[in-house]
């Protein structure tokens, strides 16, 4: 009862951050925090890896809520915090659980687990398969942040590079106007 409410506060929650997203207001905020030209591109990667960080570990009820403080606290791109640290909305959500749990069986032993996944959890190996899923988070959260750390860090940077070679193409490019307009103004 208490994963299916989880649940339902995640679907509204999800409704709610994408009509803010889809109005044209916030598409132009968030477009004018992304695209904050007094950010570093490190900023922005640490940015997205802390908001996945904060989207994977299971704090449910309080990830976007840490969110927002982190991201104040340590003078991160709030919007790239917020729209990473939504990666356990519903559809990834058994995903994310399912690789927290697979992942937490490199730290935590099988003896410890007498049960396989699939069989009831009893009173008796509930503790095993809550301690495995809390490792699994944390170590599933550090690599899902190092690895979208770096992802955005590299799309910056290319697009940054992409950016500087079509400014430099098209500073080197002769006008396209000037000799047959300034040609025909001079026979009149």
């Amino acid at each position: 009862m208490l994963i299916h409410k989880a649940l339902k506060v995640n679907v509204i929650k999800f409704i709610k951050v994408a009509a803010v997203l889809c109005s044209k207001k916030g598409l132009k905020k968030l477009a004018a925090q992304l695209y904050d030209p007094s950010q570093s591109d490190e900023r922005k990667a640490f940015s997205a890896a802390l908001g996945v960080f904060l989207g994977i570990i299971p704090i449910w009820g309080f990830q976007t809520l840490s969110a927002i403080f982190l991201s104040v606290f340590f003078r991160l791109n709030k919007a790239l915090v917020l729209i990473f640290s939504h990666i356990s909305l519903p559809p990834l959500l058994p995903f994310v659980v399912f690789l927290s749990y697979k992942a937490g069986s490199f730290w935590v032993s099988d003896h410890n687990v007498n049960v396989a996944p699939a069989a009831k959890i009893s009173g008796r190996n509930f503790s095993a398969h809550l301690l495995q899923y809390l490792w699994g988070s944390l170590t599933l959260a550090v690599v899902a942040a190092i690895i979208a750390g770096l992802i955005t860090y590299a799309a910056l940077k290319s697009a940054n590079a992409i950016k500087q070679y079509r400014l430099a193409a098209a500073s080197k490019r002769e006008p396209t106007v000037s000799f047959a307009v300034v040609s025909g103004l001079l026979e009149d």
